[in-house]
Formats: C-alpha cells, structure tokens, sequence
C-alpha cells in the first residue's frame, strides 16, 4: 500500500493541545483551593479539575504525533542535521524568558516562589534542562517546568535513539527500545516526573505513522474503537483516582499501575487523533473552533506562565478561599483566569511567536 499524502498540520490537534493547556490551568487553580481549605468543603464536580497530569500525558503524544508526521512517508531518511537546531528555537526562548519571569515574580513576592527556587544548583538544573532528575528541583522555580525538561530530553533520544531504530528496525523494536530506557530510571527510582512518557512519546510516532500508512479497518470500527478507549481511560482514571482507591502498597506495584494508565490513556489518544486525521467525525468541528484554536495557538506560553502569574493572583486571596472556597471560585473564574490567559497571550507575541517559522504551526 503506497503512503497517504498527510498534511503537515491537523487544526483539532491544536485544539487538543489548546484544551489541554486551559485545563492544566484549572487544575492548578483546583490545587492551590485544596491546598489551603477543608477537604469536606467542596463537592465531587471540583475535583474533576484534579486530572493534570492526563493532560500533560496527552501533550506528550501530541508532540511525538507531531514531530512524525512529516518524517513518517519517509522513515527511511535520516533526520535533518537542523532539527535540533529548530527545536532549541521553538523551545528555549520562551522556557528562559518565563523562567526569568518567574524568578521576578518571586522577588517582588517570596511567598508564591516554591522552595529552593533560588538554590544556585536549581538555577544551575534549570538552565540545562536537566532539573526534572532530583524532587528537590524538579517542581522549583516553576511547577510545570519539569515536563519541559523530559520533553526536550525525549527529543535527542528521539534524533539520537529511536529514529535511527526506527529506519533499520520495526514498530514493535522501537516499543521495545524505548521500555529498555524507561527501565533504568525507574530501576534507579527516578520516576518522580514520569519517565515512561517516552513510550507515550513512541505511542504519537506510531499514530503518525498509521495515518501515513491506514490501518486496515473501515472507518466506523476506527471511531468505535476510539470511542471504547477514551471511554474505558476515563473510567479507569476516575477509579483509581479516586480517594478511596487502595493504592498499592510497593513501588513496583505503583509504579507498573500508573504506566499502566498512561498508557491506556496513550492509546486513546492515538485512536482519536487516527480518527481525526482520517475519518473525523462533525464533533471535531468543535476541536476547530476559533476560541480553541486561539488557546491552542498560545498553548506553549500558556503551559510556562500561568502558574507564577495564578500564585501571584490568588495569594491575596489565600485566607478568603480557605473559609469559603466555592464562593470565591467563580470570582477567581472571571478576574484571575481571565488575567493570566491575556498575559500568557502578551507573553506569547513577545517571546514566542517571533521564533514560529510562519509555514510550520506543528508545535
């Protein structure tokens, strides 16, 4: 079977990303009330809002669905030498100049900036991008900094390790390559920030790959197919999330349940963004709306700045929020929500969308 003709960009995979992003938001705003207020204040619906790191996951295949697609028809050829190159401009200016941004910020108010922020060793990590190895800086100076750091380390592993497995070797030896490395940092208990979404990294190359080359199924078993994966992660999540679920006593056991969910919910992914790519339904017409695909535009930026600039909005509001979180939460949803997205999007015109090649809007 030749390889279908792929576009290069797919707007509901910018609307994915864009959700995504609007829900890492929320998530961070649902933590920052819990943290601080009685669990028995709020109800069962506000800890929907608890699920941040499924949509971390969900960027994570995105960005291996992303970066293979226009390589995938073909996945013979060697990389560009420039890729890294391009990555390293799509990526750090903004990651440093949010960085900066943040250490600002927690000059002018210490109390939003987390511990060991000023520790010249977290500085140090940060700036190489290595930060995301030892729990004592991986969350500093900026929360969502550490999965910046995995992402740019799946990227040489991806120029370095899995394309070239990938061209003189199978599917299945690119999976079992990327196992082979996600074993050793989780042998040496470094599984703090995730490691195994490398596989979820391979798990979005194989769903560029099989819009390239179509599986052999009709396209309503495509959407049914889709439709039962997302629908049993959702299910799974909001089971063994739950508080009273009796998490596994071992590190092993632990460890082997949450890859085991991210990969369920990888899998659903690569499912919808198959289905999207080759049959989508009218419901992805949603996924493409301008609003969606504005949040997907600045996604990025989003991702880096809204954590100081929420601390920074809702630390006023600290003691309001633990005696009456519920009153205070729509008040936070139409003066700070608003406020960090129309300075993540300043962020983005000046930091950000002056280094996006006009022609490439994969990422």
């Amino acid at each position: 079977m030749q390889p279908r003709s792929a576009p290069k960009y797919y707007p509901f995979v910018e609307g994915i990303r864009g959700l995504a992003a609007f829900y890492v938001v929320l998530n961070h705003i649902w933590a920052r009330f819990v943290a601080v207020a009685a669990p028995d204040t709020f109800p069962h619906w506000f800890h929907l809002l608890k699920f941040g790191h499924v949509a971390v996951a969900i960027f994570i295949v995105l960005s291996g669905f992303c970066l293979m697609l226009p390589i995938a028809p073909h996945a013979g050829l060697p990389l560009s030498p420039s890729f890294l190159k391009r990555r390293a401009r799509r990526i750090l200016p903004a990651y440093f100049a949010a960085m900066l941004i943040s250490l600002l910020l927690g000059v002018m108010v210490p109390a939003i900036l987390p511990p060991h922020s000023r520790e010249w060793q977290s500085l140090l990590t940060h700036t190489l991008l290595v930060h995301n190895w030892t729990p004592r800086w991986s969350i500093a100076i900026n929360g969502p900094f550490w999965s910046i750091a995995l992402e740019c380390q799946i990227y040489f592993l991806f120029v370095l390790v899995l394309l070239p497995v990938r061209r003189h070797a199978g599917r299945c030896v690119v999976l079992a390559v990327a196992a082979a490395l996600v074993a050793i940092p989780m042998a040496l208990r470094l599984d703090g920030t995730s490691p195994w979404f490398l596989l979820l990294f391979v798990q979005g190359m194989l769903a560029a790959e099989w819009v390239v080359h179509p599986p052999r199924l009709s396209h309503h078993a495509l959407k049914a197919l889709a439709t039962l994966l997302t629908l049993v992660s959702i299910a799974a999540q909001l089971t063994i999330w739950r508080d009273s679920f009796p998490w596994p006593r071992t590190h092993w056991q632990a460890g082997a349940l949450r890859i085991s969910l991210d990969l369920l919910l990888g899998s659903a992914t690569v499912a919808v963004l198959i289905v999207g790519s080759l049959a989508p339904p009218r419901a992805f017409t949603l996924l493409s709306c301008r609003p969606v695909l504005w949040l997907g535009s600045f996604s990025y930026s989003l991702y880096l700045l809204h954590d100081p600039l929420l601390a920074l909005g809702l630390h006023p509001l600290t003691v309001r929020i633990a005696a009456a979180p519920l009153s205070i939460f729509p008040l936070v949803l139409v003066t700070v929500l608003p406020a960090t997205l129309g300075l993540c999007w300043l962020f983005h015109l000046a930091f950000e969308r002056p280094f996006l090649r006009s022609h490439n809007r994969v990422q």
